[in-house]
């Protein structure tokens, strides 16, 4: 038997050790946010995504004026049981909200077209159309791969979701609404011939073959990994030239949050706002993209600014130990922090 290491030193009385300090009370409520923030996006220079989950393909060379300037509204969740935030649970399904209730409710009028690029070849919906099966091979990988790529028109939150689940992580937001159809219908958004045909003798409807050509370019060079890189920034401004919107599913520290890119700018504040109060979570605006920020400070934010006669008691109670919360702590720190980078 082996010699025993070395005892940890005792800590004076009433010192708790670091992780019993940070360790949530599970005697005590949390309270559930949804935060979101809007800001220009420049394809050429897209800046960072949530840190150690995802980044941006790296893209095609442009110059920096050759792509136009699009806008992004970034939505993400958490839930946490005190103004410190230090327990946070953060991505959008911890405000309440699914990524298919938020998308539907932003885009009540325009039809919904989810896409997939390298999904389960097991998981496709029945009602996806397009399908298209192909083989990878990568570099320190299985020899061979098979994934699948689709479409699927979604006509409501339940739908988007089933699609989400199954490996979709790209939504066009398109006009007129799709019409009401059965299994045997034809999608409203086909050309004919069907794209790709010949390729899969399953292949039934989907998108035009220009629309599935900027689809891939924009999720059809993604790499797996810590961190994963599923989208190709430039390829954005080419897809809006089609359609009304793009939303992407991003990674947030927990889970999925979402970011929506426009050709022009969009204030998205007040449907967020009664998404937000209808599950009872908190809406909580971002100077950042929330995945990038640091919720105890937006907290302090929405703080000075809550009015307890016309909004009732502020719902986030303050931290037990009275040594966290950004107004306690962040005066040391310059605005605009990104979370991490103290």
């Amino acid at each position: 038997m082996g010699k025993a290491g070395p005892r940890t030193p005792a800590l004076p009385p009433g010192q708790p050790r670091l992780w019993a300090a940070r360790r949530r009370d599970s005697r005590r409520p949390m309270v559930r946010a949804l935060g979101y923030s809007h800001s220009p996006f420049d394809p050429t220079d897209p800046g960072r995504l949530c840190r150690g989950r995802e980044r941006w393909i790296e893209s095609f060379p442009t110059e920096p004026d050759e792509l136009p300037r699009l806008w992004r509204v970034c939505i993400s969740g958490a839930a946490f049981s005190d103004d410190s935030a230090r327990d946070a649970r953060r991505g959008l399904r911890f405000s309440g909200l699914s990524p298919g209730q938020v998308a539907r409710a932003l885009f009540p009028n325009s039809a919904l077209v989810v896409w997939a690029e390298d999904a389960h070849p097991g998981r496709v919906p029945s009602r996806a159309e397009g399908v298209e099966y192909y083989a990878l091979r990568q570099p320190g990988g299985p020899l061979r791969q098979d994934y699948a790529r689709w479409s699927m028109v979604c006509a409501d939150a339940a739908s988007l979701d089933e699609a989400f689940d199954a490996g979709a992580d790209a939504l066009l937001a398109l006009e007129p609404p799709a019409p009401t159809r059965d299994d045997e219908a034809p999608s409203p958004l086909v050309d004919a011939p069907a794209a790709d045909a010949h390729l899969d003798p399953s292949h039934r409807g989907g998108l035009p073959e220009p629309l599935r050509e900027a689809l891939f370019l924009l999720t059809g060079f993604r790499v797996d990994g810590a961190p994963a890189r599923a989208f190709q920034a430039a390829a954005l401004p080419p897809l809006l030239a089609r359609c009304r919107a793009v939303v992407l599913l991003h990674q947030d520290k927990h889970a999925h949050c979402l970011g929506v890119y426009a050709n022009r700018q969009v204030d998205l504040s007040r449907r967020l706002d009664e998404l937000a109060r209808g599950v009872g979570a908190l809406s909580v605006p971002f100077a950042i993209p929330p995945m990038l920020a640091r919720w105890d400070r937006a907290l302090w934010e929405v703080r000075q600014a809550w009015d307890e006669r016309q909004d009732g008691e502020y719902p986030v109670p303050p931290a037990t130990d009275g040594g966290s919360g950004w107004s306690r702590r962040g005066a040391r720190r310059g605005p605009g922090v990104p979370d991490g980078e103290e």
